[in-house]
């Protein structure tokens, strides 16, 4: 499967953290809870293929996952959280006095960040219409 020993151990690391992460990101409304779930699934499924079924079939995070993999999308609340969060991060930063060069570094990334989550498919995670997708 890999072709170093411990990667699969790696993996495994990687995915418990970001499981854990996101998890702690649904209480904690500065931490992202998305793609902490997403890059668990990604780590999960090169190392645990329990784990990576688990998380899939999830009854909260599951459509979630499912959706990002078989479509690339992103449902519309998680958009708009992931933006706003980001844009207060931004006026976080600026309010404590950075620097003008932190804050055009800081300000390009977010730009980027939002131009790549907008840029994905949406979604509506919902009992009845999880599948459902709107092209954004």
């Amino acid at each position: 499967m890999n072709r170093l020993p411990h990667a699969k151990w790696v993996y495994w690391l990687i995915a418990v953290v970001a499981l854990a992460l996101g998890l702690i990101g649904v209480v904690l409304p500065l931490l992202p809870t998305t793609p902490f779930l997403i890059v668990a699934l990604w780590a999960a499924g090169r190392c645990s293929p329990r784990l990576a079924r688990w998380l899939e079939n999830h009854p909260t995070m599951g459509p979630l996952l499912r959706n990002w993999r078989d479509h690339r999308a992103i449902p519309i609340t998680a958009k708009v959280l992931a933006c706003l969060m980001m844009a207060l991060s931004f006026a976080v930063v600026w309010y404590r006095g950075a620097s003008t060069t932190v804050l055009i570094v800081v300000f390009i990334v977010i730009i980027s960040l939002m131009a790549y989550i907008l840029s994905k498919p949406s979604t509506h995670i919902g009992s009845n219409n999880s599948h459902k997708q709107q092209k954004n």
